[in-house]
């Protein structure tokens, strides 16, 4: 077909186009709508006498960066001073927030409890879990201010630290980070160590339980224990989540699930076997297992944002 006479062809079904739209209603053309057609038409044209491939018409465009959009986490959005975060959908109804003031030897304070002003967020409607009345609540600490006034934070952080700066270290009990304001009680085990990280920060979580003396882990007396530090070191992060282990044992059955919780408390073997056993069936146990599932736990520690 001569070139002119298929161009003359287009223009007039162009127009043809424009004067029959679909539309019944009486519309002003746009300006410029069969310039575009005739111009897209006649390039393809060319391209086919040329031998080209025709260009495609439409190309996925790269957003620049920072421009992407980041999705929101679903769940209920927390935000406090400088602190904010996102509670997943059915853990909890919310959080209510506190300054909790400077806690010193000027203010009586217990040396446990002694520390700067710091905010701390109690998770509203958590599950509730029969016998461990532990309320669900979240620290933000100044972190040196915090290991200058109170000796198991000092050390806490420290192992932190210690971790933090060399993450593929085993992690067990003795050298885990603690949980800071629970001062003189042992931490009994650690199961289900992980780093994770937040927002702005990193750390570590785990499974544990204290107690002033050596006892039996029971299914509803230990809790999630997170412990972290903003990426400028400036805060510490603490939380503590009461759960529901995934066991049959309870303090009146405490070997239930195999390991033999010794009846004389003086031996020391039996207690270093009992444990290592409970910690390793827990450490090997589904992570959605526990109540609520640790995934939830961990999804809301990775919103953390300190600002």
């Amino acid at each position: 077909m001569n070139k002119a006479k298929m161009i003359a062809g287009i223009l007039a079904t162009a127009m043809a186009l424009t004067a029959c739209g679909a539309n019944p209603q009486p519309t002003q053309p746009q300006a410029g709508a069969v310039e575009t057609i005739v111009a897209a038409t006649l390039q393809a044209v060319t391209q086919e006498a040329s031998g080209q491939s025709p260009a495609p018409t439409s190309q996925a465009v790269s957003p620049e960066a920072g421009s992407q959009p980041t999705a929101q986490p679903a769940g209920t959005p927390v935000s406090f001073q400088n602190v904010s975060f996102i509670i997943p959908p059915g853990l909890a109804d919310g959080a209510t927030p506190e300054v909790v003031p400077l806690a010193d030897e000027s203010t009586g304070s217990d040396p446990w409890g002694m520390a700067p002003e710091h905010i701390v967020f109690t998770l509203t409607n958590y599950p509730a879990i029969e016998n461990n009345p532990t309320a669900a609540t979240l620290h933000v600490y100044p972190a040196q201010p915090y290991a200058d006034v109170n000796p198991w934070a000092a050390n806490s952080i420290e192992k932190l630290r210690a971790f933090l700066a060399n993450p593929g270290a085993t992690v067990a009990n003795d050298n885990a980070p603690t949980v800071p304001f629970l001062g003189a009680a042992a931490q009994q085990y650690a199961a289900q160590i992980h780093a994770l990280d937040f927002n702005n920060g990193n750390g570590i979580r785990m499974i544990s339980q204290y107690g002033q003396f050596p006892g039996p882990i029971a299914k509803d007396h230990s809790f999630y224990h997170y412990e972290g530090l903003t990426a400028d070191g400036k805060y510490l992060v603490a939380a503590r989540f009461p759960l529901i282990l995934p066991l049959q044992s309870t303090s009146d059955n405490p070997s239930a699930d195999g390991p033999v919780y010794p009846s004389d408390m003086s031996d020391t073997a039996g207690l270093e076997a009992y444990y290592q056993g409970m910690t390793e069936k827990l450490s090997a146990a589904d992570p959605n297992s526990f109540q609520p599932a640790l995934s939830q736990l961990d999804a809301l520690i990775q919103s953390i944002q300190v600002k």
